[in-house]
């Protein structure tokens, strides 16, 4: 049995906490912002409710840092100072931005620092225990803390991928690209289809065979293959027209719209469907405005 303390038990922390516990992981302890909050997540964990979080930490063998990731640090910091943190520990953080290194405080006193980020979203508790099975989790840090990051995966159910610690911030900004990106542009597909009088859960439903089919190609064939389209087809009148209607009703939505475009573009001639020429056409279009010859 691994004694581990959660510290910041909000959505994450208690997600990853409670499934633990129910794989036989002991929670020393929870530790919260507010005491209303902390005995809510102490209940849910069987743990007892700390204020202090060193006083978690100094029981636990494994130490999540699940709090907000503005504060990580200064938490880590304030631990040691306190004396929470000891030879042979695995400290860890679930943040996508950060590296291990933040934990560093954590490493000066002997504990083994780790970034264990979940690549999945923790909108409450139950969603969340649903969602981790065949979740992956990225892991970079100390070696000597790869074993406990294993045996907490399989516990998780989950996968596990490392990545390198330098690199920690590019596997954050493709992680916001495919999830919270991906919700901008629902969001400004179905802008589009309300303007034109139908409801937003009328459109996400018109739209959702679309939508998986493309993620079920992009699997299977990848984005390259998978590509499909107006600009994949070089139809310059068609996304000339796209561009006049939404420069009328919804201007906001043309900056997005030119550059995904320009990236689509090139994304087209890697696939052998444009030349340079029509590449350059299309860069025309969608930097310049709406003329061109075609």
């Amino acid at each position: 049995m691994k004694k581990l303390a959660v510290i910041g038990a909000g959505n994450v922390g208690k997600v990853i906490g409670y499934a633990l516990k129910k794989k036989g992981y002991q929670i020393t302890g929870a530790v919260c912002r507010t005491d209303d909050s902390g005995k809510k997540a102490a209940d849910l964990l069987g743990c007892p409710f700390y204020r202090q979080p060193e006083l978690a930490a100094r029981e636990a063998e494994i130490v999540f840092l699940t709090t907000p990731d503005r504060v990580i640090e200064d938490v880590c910091v304030l631990i040691a100072a306190r004396g929470g943190f000891r030879k042979g520990q695995v400290v860890l953080h679930t943040s996508g931005a950060h590296s291990s290194n933040i934990l560093s405080p954590a490493r000066q006193e002997g504990a083994y620092a780790l970034s264990f980020h979940p690549l999945q979203t923790f909108p409450a508790l139950e969603e969340g225990l649903r969602s981790l099975p065949g979740t992956f989790f990225a892991v970079e840090g100390d070696e000597e803390s790869f074993a406990a990051a294993r045996d907490l995966v399989d516990a998780l159910e989950g996968k596990m991928i490392f990545i390198p610690t330098e690199m920690k911030e590019l596997y954050h900004a493709a992680a916001c690209m495919a999830c919270n990106y991906l919700v901008s542009l629902m969001d400004m597909a179905l802008q589009c289809f309300v303007l034109m009088g139908i409801p937003a859960e009328k459109a996400f439903e018109a739209l959702s065979p679309l939508i998986y089919s493309t993620l079920h190609n992009i699997k299977e064939i990848g984005p390259k293959k998978a590509l499909t389209g107006p600009i994949a087809r070089g139809d310059f009148p068609t996304i000339r027209s796209h561009l006049a209607k939404m420069e009328a009703l919804l201007p906001e939505l043309v900056p997005v719209y030119k550059q995904l475009g320009l990236y689509t573009a090139g994304l087209a001639v890697r696939k052998g469907a444009l030349n340079e020429a029509e590449e350059k056409e299309f860069k025309t279009l969608l930097q310049g405005g709406f003329q061109s010859g075609r």
